[in-house]
Order: C-alpha cells, then sequence, then structure tokens
C-alpha cells in the first residue's frame, strides 16, 4: 500500500485506432459526451474520465521497473522543476474508462475500462531532452479484443481484468467520505478473492481509494498532469509509440467539470 497524490480528470483525446467495433456500446452513465468529435472528425476521438494517481519512490527502485536498456535513460531535470526531489521518481498509476471513442463522429468502440502503472520522463530518443512514457503492464477487460489487441501492437503486455465498478472511473464507498476503484485478475493460478468485490477465482491486482484534499493546493501542480498526459507512450516494442494527446481546454474540462486534486492509497500487486 502507498500513499499517492491523485488528480480526477476528464479529458478529450486524440489517438490511433486499428479496427472498428460492430456495436459499439456507451456503458458508462456518468461520463461526458466526446466535444472534439466534430473538430477532428479524421481522427479517432473519444474521452477518458481517469484518476491519475502520482507514488514519489525512489529513483533506483523505478529503475529496476524499466527494461535494462533504459534504467540509466531517466530525465530527472525534467521532473525536478515540478519541485520533485531528483533521489525520487513519480510513479504514475492510472485507472481509467475511455468513452465515446469515434471516428468521422460516428462510434467505433465500446467504453472499457484499464488500469496501468506508466513511468514517465524516459529519454527514449536519446537526445536528452524529449520525454517519453513506458507501459510494461496494462489490465484490460476480456470482452474488448479491439482495445486489447491495439494495446498489444504498442507492445503492452495486456492482463486480463474484472473491474469494480466496471463502467465507471469510480464509485462511492458506503459511507460516502472516499471513493474506490479496483482491478482483479482472473487466471488458472490466481488465489481466490477474499473479497466480494471481484469474481471468483480472482486476486486483487491493484486498487485506489481516494478522497478530496482540503487544502487548495495540491503539492504537486496541475502541470506537471499536463505534462505526462500528453507524453507519447511506448511499451516493450520500443519502435512503435502510442501517441495520443490530451486536451485540457475544452467544456469537459473546465468550470464543474475541471480536474479535482485528491489524495489517497494506491495497491498494487505483482507485476504492477
Amino acid at each position: 500500500m502507498h500513499t499517492a497524490w491523485f488528480i480526477t480528470l476528464l479529458l478529450p483525446y486524440v489517438a490511433d485506432l486499428c479496427s472498428a467495433d460492430l456495436s459499439p456500446q456507451a456503458n458508462c452513465t456518468s461520463c461526458l459526451p466526446n466535444p472534439i468529435a466534430t473538430t477532428y472528425p479524421n481522427n479517432v476521438t473519444g474521452t477518458i474520465n481517469a484518476t491519475t494517481s502520482v507514488i514519489l519512490v525512489p529513483l533506483s527502485y523505478a529503475q529496476s521497473l524499466l527494461p535494462s536498456r533504459f534504467a540509466n535513460s531517466i530525465l530527472t531535470n525534467a521532473y525536478t522543476r515540478f519541485n520533485i526531489s531528483p533521489t525520487l521518481y513519480p510513479l504514475v498509476v492510472e485507472s481509467v474508462i475511455d468513452h465515446d471513442i469515434r471516428f468521422n463522429n460516428f462510434p467505433v468502440l465500446s467504453d472499457f475500462s484499464s488500469f496501468r502503472t506508466t513511468l514517465p520522463f524516459i529519454d527514449l530518443l536519446g537526445d536528452g531532452y524529449s520525454t517519453f512514457r513506458y507501459t510494461g503492464f496494462i489490465y484490460l477487460p476480456p470482452s474488448n479484443p479491439i482495445a486489447i489487441n491495439g494495446s498489444q501492437g504498442y507492445g503492452y503486455t495486456v492482463l486480463s481484468g474484472f473491474f469494480d465498478p466496471p463502467d465507471a472511473p469510480y464509485k462511492f464507498t458506503r459511507n460516502g467520505r472516499a471513493r474506490r476503484f479496483s482491478v482483479f485478475e482472473q487466471s488458472s493460478n490466481s488465489t481466490p478473492s477474499t473479497s466480494h468485490h471481484g469474481p471468483p477465482a480472482s486476486r486483487l491486482a491493484g486498487s485506489t481509494l481516494f478522497r478530496t484534499k482540503t487544502s487548495s493546493q495540491p503539492p504537486i501542480p496541475l502541470s506537471f498532469y499536463r505534462n505526462i498526459t500528453n507524453q507519447i507512450m511506448f511499451g516493450n516494442n520500443s519502435q512503435v509509440c502510442d501517441r495520443m494527446i490530451s486536451f485540457w481546454n475544452t467544456s469537459i474540462t473546465t468550470g464543474a467539470y475541471e480536474p479535482q486534486a485528491v489524495v489517497g492509497d494506491v495497491l498494487l500487486s505483482p507485476p504492477l
């Protein structure tokens, strides 16, 4: 269990898509419609409703999570400007639901949840300046083969995940004071879950539990989150990258829908 600083986000994005769903389902009733589908009709667009957690870990530990060829490629000078010590590293945990994914303003993919850890500020190009995000493992629902195939194409190792709640980025705890999101892994080698929230013969792979932050100034500035959510992502195949552009200046990122600072706990099980 790690204490982390979080931010809850609702962002529209532009991304790539290799194939389409014949009958896409919009299951997230709490998610807002895609506001940029008509602005970028020739691109795949959608929204993400997400909780992005930052865990400050020792730099040496972060290096151990990377493939050996990238262990010494962390650009510490790129994140120390966000008031983070160079001896620490901002490990990022994301619980996300993708919603209203469109191309030519037509729905092309059903809503789906995901859960992953990412390591930002990686010098993939070796130029000492350009920053990328590495993702080794990602949990996705087995019911969405298009999302699975697309993630595998970027070199991510996809693990079969069962999400609670299944069609929302989080739900309130029974006392209404906090919000949580969990993912369970099911396989023949799984230790059965002792939680009633998970399916039979599953284990808790990861969870977030968070509450609204009382002070107005988060310890990690909003500019940090803008930076990392727009870093190009790559996986174990470093020759292929996932360039998803996140927009922070739309109708669903301002006013009542602006990002909210929260604080809480993150639980991660191997291999995350």
